[in-house]
């Protein structure tokens, strides 16, 4: 199912009177004209020219702008750029605004477990945090996308490179996959025909191949049925831990990554919940998968009858598997969301009612009134938003 959230397709019950009045942080410079994700308690914030600094969480500018482009903190370090003879080359500055790992990069990614995926010259590797070598090419994921529309004739091969995420990061050697740990040691050795990264301390991998269906008897039928082509081959699905210990072997044909402990399953054409010990907490039941699984809660839309789907209403279930809210879709005068973030971040969800934003909580409740016209996420304990009057604000998060 396309998690596109629309009136007729997915809202959400809009408590506009229980709304708490939003918490202020500050009003930012009337200079700075955007401001990003707040993470490690600073975000980049945008200025007349094009430069970009950063900000605190009280508005005060601690790293003057003076770059070209700027990401977020991670590891106490940002990826920012600065133009070099019309092209932007990416290097890394740490919390004082000191350039650390010179812009001298093509590409390159966030920080995780002290490495970073980095392309020089049109060649991607690992560096550390002191901008050496820390792990060379051949850690890098390539993948193969092959236009179909023209029957594979404009076959692209591209790097793809992961991160390290608890502290593994998923390398192929030939036509299997195992991960590595931060020194490239095979921790997990290359053993799968397909794997997942690491999520919430463990790994969705293959199993055993299971053998292909065929037809017994050795009539005409039989025959010609056995010598079809065997096609992709099929796996059981297993769950393993950061040392590459099985944990468990599951039927079922899809499993998501897991997160706070669970992860959303398929099976049987339907989606339910299972643990990290592969006990089922909610049978397959959801004839469509639900959304992503984010600060502990997913959930799910329950249709009604009315034109518009209007007596309709969302499912919030925790990782337990119990029910956690229920959100109407639409409130009495009308009011329905038209749009969301798809997921919590700090608790909060940003939801779209008619054309304004504002933030629901875990259970569903109207915790900030929609009244914004742009709003970012709280990254942590700010966002980002800009009134109906085009004024810039910074709100803290009223239920951390």
């Amino acid at each position: 199912m396309k998690n596109v959230i629309l009136l007729i397709a997915c809202c959400l019950f809009v408590n506009a009177v229980v709304a708490q009045q939003p918490v202020v942080a500050f009003v930012p410079n009337k200079d700075i004209r955007a401001i990003g994700l707040f993470t490690e308690g600073l975000a980049w914030a945008l200025v007349p020219g094009g430069n970009y600094g950063y900000i605190d969480t009280t508005g005060n500018m601690v790293i003057k702008p003076q770059f070209r482009e700027a990401g977020i903190f991670r590891e106490g370090l940002a990826i920012i750029g600065q133009s070099f003879g019309g092209h932007i080359h990416y290097g890394y500055i740490n919390r004082q605004g000191s350039l650390v790992i010179p812009c001298q990069y093509e590409d390159a990614h966030d920080f995780s477990y002290g490495r970073a995926a980095v392309n020089k010259k049109g060649v991607w590797e690992y560096i550390d945090r002191q901008g050496k070598t820390a792990l060379g090419p051949a850690f890098v994921r390539i993948d193969t996308i092959i236009d179909k529309t023209y029957g594979g004739a404009y076959n692209e091969i591209k790097p793809h490179p992961l991160s390290f995420r608890n502290g593994r990061l998923l390398v192929r050697k030939g036509k299997l996959y195992g991960f590595v740990d931060t020194a490239g040691h095979w921790v997990v050795p290359p053993a799968y025909a397909w794997a997942r990264e690491f999520s919430d301390g463990v790994a969705v991998v293959a199993g055993k191949e299971i053998p292909r269906d065929s037809m017994p008897g050795n009539g005409e039928l039989a025959q010609l049925y056995n010598k079809l082509p065997a096609g992709e081959p099929e796996y059981t699905t297993q769950v393993i831990d950061s040392t590459g210990k099985l944990l468990f072997t599951t039927a079922a044909k899809g499993l998501d990554e897991f997160v706070d402990g669970a992860a959303l399953f398929y099976q049987d054409d339907k989606w339910g919940l299972m643990d990290k010990k592969g006990n089922v907490l909610i049978a397959p039941t959801f004839a469509d998968q639900p959304y992503p699984i984010s600060c502990g809660v997913f959930f799910t839309q329950v249709n009604g009858k009315a034109e518009g789907n209007r007596d309709g209403y969302l499912q919030i279930y925790n990782t337990a598997g119990q029910p956690a809210g229920k959100a109407l879709l639409c409130d009495t005068e009308g009011h329905c969301i038209y749009d969301s973030h798809r997921a919590f971040f700090g608790n909060l969800m940003a939801v779209q009612v008619e054309n304004k934003w504002g933030f629901v909580d875990t259970t569903g409740k109207m915790v900030i009134a929609p009244v914004y016209n742009v709003i970012s996420d709280f990254a942590e304990s700010h966002a980002a938003v800009k009134t109906a009057e085009g004024i810039l604000q910074v709100l803290r998060n009223p239920i951390k």
